[in-house]
């Protein structure tokens, strides 16, 4: 895939499964909703979460976003894989939330999920891929 593809299929509505490594165990993974803005993977989370601590322990994840989708005899996959150095920053959670959420849930819907209130306890993470790569399957099933 194309670094244009994978930006482009990126800024669509999905979801990515952020995993961590672990010492004696497999990945801690886990659904993040994300931002890909700039060639960067931009989400926010609480740093005391347990991925949270692995991100801040390790310095390193893995971000894997997946569609899948078979209608009628049209079959179109793909996936994209980014490993690099995660770090939490001192930005303002906030306009990240309100944008993630207009991504994924639509702009009608962005008061009523973000509440009276801005998010507690959350902080915007940026993981910077070293490592990028996707692959795509389109198919018409006979």
């Amino acid at each position: 895939m194309s670094e244009e593809r994978i930006a482009e299929v990126l800024a669509g509505p999905h979801q990515a499964v952020l995993s961590v490594g672990r010492a004696g165990k497999g990945p801690l993974a886990v659904p993040m909703s994300y931002r890909f803005v700039d060639g960067r993977f931009v989400f926010v989370t609480s740093p005391e979460s347990l991925h949270g601590k692995l991100m801040t322990k390790r310095g390193r994840a893995t971000m894997t976003v997946q569609y899948d989708r078979c209608e009628g005899r049209s079959l179109h996959q793909w996936y994209v894989i980014a490993e690099g150095p995660v770090r939490f920053t001192d930005e303002d959670p906030v306009p990240h939330v309100r944008a993630g959420l207009t991504k994924d849930r639509g702009p009608e819907f962005v008061d009523e999920w973000m509440g009276p209130s801005a998010p507690v306890g959350v902080l915007t993470a940026i993981l910077e891929p070293e490592r990028i790569s996707g692959w795509e399957y389109r198919q018409v099933l006979p």
